[in-house]
């Protein structure tokens, strides 16, 4: 079955306070959009649908080189509304996975699972069970099949107690979305077109929709501000860091640590702390990383001992 990917990278991000697009704010070295390419790119997706908005031209410009659909989302009425948009040049079979710009680490494995669980009924969603979930849609369930995503603004006290969130991210066969989202109506709190009434319109066609959650919680976390971005960068390093020192990199501090690019290491291989790592690099067997040392697209033999601060 071919696969579509969806992303929604229209927002301004006007918390950012920056120039820049938000979808290309970095995220260990790379465009936060860029995170999100690859992922669907690793997923052999037929087709790349980005939908753009705010900055549009700089955004199309980073990805030239990219195989990429461009639809525009003149006016931002809503998540329903920019995928409506994309209706002229979605397939009309296969499935279509729904992402977002600003969403950049869901991991490859996670995706797949979402595909697989969505195959047999036509929708399936990345749902998160959290401690506080204040602010975001609530599942609603009957009998453990999902019913309903009702909004936090929207929703009663009872739903509110409710500790499994929507996260956003669905896999919706592609016939579907031709036959829901021309029906999506802006009659609620916030007067927007909500792409979470697909649900209700699934449950409608008697549709059980699957659901998955991800193995780490901040492959679903979104980025809007500066401190958001921060706190994921180091989320993001701290998990490069375990799966290096699970490989049996001797990492000093792991705290200490940045990977912006790819690493592969031979055995005992020490690395110091605030060493940061760009592009492609390789470090053979004993190779010895100082503190503070910056290493770019770099093959380091065997045996090496690098001193500190060495760029």
């Amino acid at each position: 079955m071919s696969t579509t990917v969806i992303i929604l990278a229209a927002g301004k991000g006007t918390r950012m306070k920056s120039a820049l697009p938000k979808v290309l704010q970095p995220l260990a070295g790379r465009p936060l959009l860029d995170h999100v390419i690859q992922s669907a790119k690793k997923l052999h997706a037929q087709n790349i649908i980005t939908i753009y908005g705010h900055g549009g031209q700089l955004v199309q410009q980073q990805f030239a080189q990219e195989r990429i659909q461009w639809v525009e989302q003149a006016e931002q009425l809503g998540t329903g509304h920019a995928v409506q948009m994309t209706l002229p040049v979605l397939p009309q079979d296969g499935m279509s996975l729904i992402l977002y710009g600003d969403v950049p680490l869901v991991r490859q494995s996670t995706l797949e699972q979402l595909l697989d669980v969505s195959a047999v009924s036509g929708i399936g969603m990345i749902s998160l069970t959290v401690d506080n979930p204040s602010g975001y849609g609530r599942i609603v369930r009957q009998a453990g099949k999902i019913q309903a995503i009702v909004e936090h603004k929207d929703a009663n006290d009872e739903q509110r107690q409710i500790q499994e969130i929507n996260t956003g991210i669905y896999c919706v066969s592609n016939a579907k979305l031709h036959q829901w989202l021309p029906k999506l109506s802006n009659n609620n709190a916030q007067g927007e077109y909500y792409l979470t009434d697909i649900v209700a319109m699934a449950v409608a066609d008697g549709l059980e929709i699957a659901s998955i959650q991800p193995e780490l919680a901040f492959e679903v976390e979104g980025v809007n501000d500066r401190l958001q971005l921060a706190t994921l960068e180091r989320q993001f390093q701290l998990q490069q860091a375990k799966e290096l020192m699970q490989q049996g990199v001797h990492l000093i501090d792991p705290s200490r640590f940045d990977l912006r690019g790819t690493l592969k290491c031979g055995q005992d291989v020490i690395i110091d702390v605030n060493v940061i790592i760009e592009g492609e690099c390789e470090l053979g067997d004993n190779v010895h990383i100082g503190a503070g040392c910056i290493l770019k697209n770099t093959q380091i033999a065997a045996g090496t001992h690098v001193q500190p601060y060495s760029l």
